[in-house]
């Protein structure tokens, strides 16, 4: 869905959002509310539709150990 830019991005914004929405007391308005659950569950679908490549890091520290 998104790669890993746009996922770290919309990480950063979901935590903003709660520490912005958390100083303001604006996270007793609905509204806001909703703002945040549909970015944080698009980032929770993002890690379960997205699916790693087979020549990911791991290969990488798997080689490395290896020798």
């Amino acid at each position: 869905m998104f790669n890993d830019k746009t996922s770290l991005i919309l990480c950063t914004v979901t935590v903003i959002l709660l520490f912005i929405g958390g100083i303001t007391d604006l996270l007793s308005n609905p509204i806001y509310v909703g703002l945040v659950v549909v970015v944080y569950l698009t980032v929770i679908l993002n890690l379960v539709l997205v699916k790693k490549s087979s020549n990911g890091d791991d290969d990488f520290f798997e080689t490395k150990i290896k020798k």
